[in-house]
């Protein structure tokens, strides 16, 4: 019997109620029946992390087994994050990168913690609704099309969605697929210490004596670049502390996944509530917000900031957001970064408090690198 959550008794059977996803599990099953001659595309978001990932593993794996129905897991953007590329290398999961999405291809799309029309994932069309949308995410108006949704924002990882319709296909994860899925809800929940449901701690106890753990660890810990290590410190240098609220602005960053592990670095600083980090890329500005606020909901927040800029969403205590570079003048883009900025104080009532740098200037030799 595996351990509660708190880890000091057993978990009983029935404290585990499988019986919504038994439920969505037999409806899920008729959706895709007919998909017996074409695959069914597995779609994470674009730059896809460890809970998209394992989340599409696992939906192969309950397909195969349950119904014999063959899948292709897709991608847009790259991986580029060295954990992730570790998770896929390490643990040997097939994904095909795409440009773009030819639907003819597939007997229907899935789209895997993500919905249709939130600029995160190559599903754009407004005329034609994915067969599937498994999320953990707020539900958005274009999911209510699909043949099949399961939107769950109570849950902390779409990892543990798809752990309990396993189990209620009587299945039992490989050893590799249960170490997909447990580093997808401890990636997504920072180790079930932000926005896990008793769902989560469950999935991950249930998840544990499967895996492998020196493998996850090896995943965890993988040899980073010394252009990490560049963005990181410039961030760290930009970084302006206003009273509880700190921002950074990396600039052009080698890696858009350095964005919100600064963020979440940068909201241990002491005093802190709020921490947003932002970072340009070829194509646009990324922006990823933390915060331990009780009184405003960070995805609510960040879909302020970037309104009609760009896309953005969230939970309680993490967000994210882009904003497209390619249609703005020069000027406009120049000016994004301070204009958000000023913005995202204000929405806060922020806006008089003093700002003090966190760290010194840059070295010279970084600066111009930066350029």
């Amino acid at each position: 019997m595996p351990p509660s959550p708190d880890g000091n008794r057993p978990m009983a059977p029935n404290q585990w109620d499988l019986t919504k996803s038994e439920g969505k599990l037999e409806e899920l099953e008729r959706v895709i029946s007919g998909a017996q001659k074409r695959p069914i595309l597995l779609l994470t978001h674009n730059n896809p992390d460890p809970d998209t990932i394992a989340s599409a593993v696992g939906l192969s794996f309950l397909f195969k087994k349950r119904s014999r129905v063959r899948t292709v897991i897709g991608y847009g953007g790259v991986v580029t994050r060295a954990e992730n590329k570790a998770m896929v290398q390490r643990l040997r999961i097939k994904m095909r990168q795409l440009n773009s999405l030819i639907r003819a291809t597939y007997y229907g799309i899935a789209l895997v913690d993500a919905q249709p029309w939130t600029g995160n994932n190559l599903y754009q069309d407004r005329d034609e609704p994915p067969l599937i949308v498994i999320d953990h995410h707020p539900m958005r108006k274009g999911s209510l099309k699909a043949e099949f949704r399961d939107i769950r924002p109570n849950v902390g990882a779409t990892s543990t969605i798809v752990t309990e319709y396993i189990l209620s296909a009587g299945l039992t994860p490989t050893r590799s697929l249960a170490n997909a899925l447990l580093y997808g809800i401890k990636t997504d929940t920072n180790s079930l210490a932000r926005g896990a449901s008793d769902r989560d701690f469950y999935a991950f106890n249930y998840l544990f004596p499967l895996c492998n753990p020196r493998v996850v660890a090896l995943i965890e810990n993988p040899s980073l670049s010394q252009e990490h290590f560049m963005d990181f410190y410039r961030g760290l240098s930009a970084a302006t502390v206003y009273r509880d609220v700190v921002i950074a602005d990396l600039g052009k960053v080698y890696s858009e996944d350095i964005i919100p592990q600064l963020a979440d670095l940068l909201l241990r600083l002491q005093g802190v509530s709020w921490s947003l980090v932002m970072g340009r890329t070829a194509q646009f500005l990324i922006l990823s917000l933390r915060s331990t606020s009780r009184t405003h909901r960070a995805g609510a927040v960040i879909s302020r900031l970037v309104s009609r800029l760009g896309s953005a969403g969230g939970h309680m205590g993490m967000a994210a957001g882009q904003v497209p570079l390619d249609s703005m003048s020069e000027d406009k883009r120049s000016e994004l970064s301070e204009t958000l900025t000023h913005k995202f104080l204000k929405i806060l009532d922020r806006q008089g408090c003093q700002a003090r740098p966190l760290a010194g200037a840059l070295p010279v030799e970084l600066k111009s690198q930066e350029k």
